[in-house]
C-alpha cells in the first residue's frame, strides 16, 4: 500500500496529498493541514491502462508513474549554516556609533545608500548577505551565528525534510 506524506507537518497518511498554497509557496498536504492555506489543484484520479486495471505505461512498456528509483533526500539546509544574529541592528549602530560615523558616513564608506542603513538598524528589513559582508568588514562586526545543519537534516533524513523542521506554523 503506498502511503502519502505531508510536507508542512510530516505525518504519513494513507489518502493522497493535496496541492495547497501558504502565503505564497506551494506544499502537498495531509487533510488537517488543507486548512492552513488555499487549494490549488485537485489530485486527477490514478489512471488505469485499458487492460483489466493495469497501469498505464510509456511508450516503450514501462510503468509511466511510481516506478523511477527513489532519489537520496536533498538536504534544504545545506548552505544555511549560518544565520544573522537576532539582536543585528543594535550591533551594527552601536559598532557605528563607537567609531564616530553617522549613518551617512557609513553609507559612503560601503557604497550602499543611507536609507537602507537607517532600515536595517531599525529592524526594518534584514541585510542582503552582501551588505551583511561589507557591514561586517567595515565595522569589525560579526552578524553572523552558526549552528549545525547537518544534525537537523539528520533527523529527518528517513522521512524527508517538511515545513514544520523548519518553522513553526502559527494556526489562525
Amino acid at each position: 500500500m503506498e502511503t502519502y506524506e505531508c510536507e508542512i507537518c510530516g505525518k504519513k497518511t494513507k489518502f493522497p496529498t493535496t496541492a495547497v498554497k501558504v502565503e505564497g509557496a506551494e506544499f502537498k498536504a495531509c487533510s488537517e493541514c488543507t486548512k492552513l492555506g488555499t487549494v490549488i489543484e485537485k489530485r486527477p484520479p490514478a489512471q488505469t491502462g485499458k487492460a483489466y486495471g493495469s497501469p498505464a505505461q510509456t511508450k516503450y512498456g514501462a510503468p509511466a508513474y511510481g516506478s523511477a528509483p527513489k532519489a537520496k533526500p536533498k538536504n534544504y539546509f545545506a548552505g544555511l549554516e549560518n544565520e544573522i544574529v537576532e539582536d543585528y541592528d543594535a550591533v551594527i549602530k552601536k559598532a557605528r556609533e563607537a567609531k564616530g560615523l553617522s549613518q551617512e558616513d557609513l553609507a559612503l564608506k560601503i557604497k550602499e545608500k543611507a536609507t537602507l542603513i537607517k532600515k536595517i538598524e531599525r529592524k526594518e528589513i534584514h541585510p542582503e548577505e552582501s551588505v551583511m559582508k561589507k557591514l561586517e568588514k567595515e565595522l569589525n562586526i560579526k552578524l553572523t551565528e552558526s549552528f549545525d545543519s547537518s544534525e537537523t537534516f539528520q533527523h529527518r533524513q528517513a522521512g524527508g525534510t517538511t515545513l514544520g523542521d523548519i518553522a513553526f506554523v502559527k494556526k489562525k
